[in-house]
């Protein structure tokens, strides 16, 4: 009897082992890190290749209007294969979003010649629409990383076209111009870029701002550490700094058509975020936090990430004419909101 319950034990245990390991294995292969990008253009491309080059995906997957155009690209980054990491790189549909990690929406109308962000809405509301419709039919598990411009306002139309919960809907928002403008004031310091903490907050457009009352350079104020390099401290030449900032975007397009660079390294930066699950405080756009007191939009901020999307929307210190300038940039995205919405319901 002793002997006939040790072998059911034992029986037991190599079954809840073999359901072990089956789960493990289930459980590993459903977690291969797959992102989607939707969108061939020259921000989906660069940010396939940008993110080949990371190694932070298993699978790549990039969905095109235009078939053909997209498997030159997948292609053209397979024989980057051998030169950077094994990454599984494929042309897919829709369906294939259901399993990614990250879905990125990169579609919409090119920003050369006369045409503002705002003045694509329209076309680009439509395009974005309809691809959040296909995405969403297929029950995706992951988050919607939305960069098609305008970024904020297309943000809070996909977290309401989607139905999904607002923490995993993130617009790529001022992450790019937080870069941009940490740069400038690491050259005007003669310093590294890591070691400036600044953010760009508000409307990714026109009416951002970036934050000069809180930045900081090796934790102090900008007029200390001026004073500590025995600098003067300007602050015309600062200002200078924000509006280059500012327009940086457009000096670009006008040189060589689109962004695409920056707009893809930042993509990647966000994924990895998600990936790693770093709790990392990048300025993405999502839905402000009704405490804010900055009505029903989307914005960037300062945010949490982790791997569920923006853990926590954080809120920054301004000056007067900041926090001013902040609710001018929130109405100014509401308004545009407000006019998609009497195109296309949201």
């Amino acid at each position: 009897m002793t002997n006939l319950n040790h072998d059911k034990e034992v029986t037991a245990s190599v079954h809840s082992s073999k359901v072990k390991a089956t789960s493990t294995e289930q459980s590993l292969e459903t977690r291969i890190p797959r992102i989607a990008i939707v969108g061939a253009g020259f921000v989906g491309s660069t940010t396939a290749f940008a993110l080949m080059m990371s190694g932070l995906a298993a699978e790549i997957v990039l969905v095109g209007r235009n078939v053909r155009r997209a498997e030159g690209h997948v292609n053209d980054l397979r024989d980057a294969e051998v030169f950077s990491h094994a990454t599984r790189v494929f042309v897919g549909d829709f369906s294939d979003c259901c399993s990614a990690d990250v879905t990125i929406i990169t579609a919409g109308v090119s920003q050369s010649g006369q045409k503002s962000r705002t003045e694509g809405l329209r076309e680009t509301g439509a395009i974005v629409h309809g691809l959040v419709n296909d995405v969403c039919l297929q029950n995706p598990r992951g988050i919607l990383l939305i960069a098609s411009n305008p970024v904020d306002v297309l943000t809070y139309a996909a977290w309401k076209w989607s139905g999904l919960p607002v923490h995993r809907v993130i617009g790529s928002g001022t992450s790019l111009d937080t870069s941009r403008f940490r740069r400038r004031l690491a050259e005007h310091y003669g310093v590294a870029s890591a070691n400036v903490h600044a953010y760009v907050i508000g409307e990714h457009g026109d009416s951002q701002i970036p934050v000069l009352s809180s930045a900081r350079v090796a934790g102090f104020p900008l007029d200390g550490f001026s004073n500590e390099l025995g600098m003067s401290h300007s602050e015309s030449s600062l200002a200078r700094i924000a509006d280059q900032t500012r327009t940086a975007g457009v000096e670009i397009i006008d040189a060589k058509g689109a962004t695409y660079y920056g707009i893809a390294a930042a993509l990647v930066r966000i994924v990895r975020a998600i990936l790693r699950d770093e709790h990392t405080i990048l300025t993405v756009s999502s839905r402000v936090p009704e405490s804010m007191h900055l009505g029903d939009v989307s914005l960037s901020l300062p945010s949490i990430i982790d791997r569920h999307g923006v853990a926590r929307v954080l809120p920054v210190a301004l000056n007067n004419s900041e926090r001013v300038a902040l609710e001018s940039s929130a109405k100014a995205v509401q308004t545009s909101i407000g006019a998609l919405s009497e195109m296309i319901p949201i």
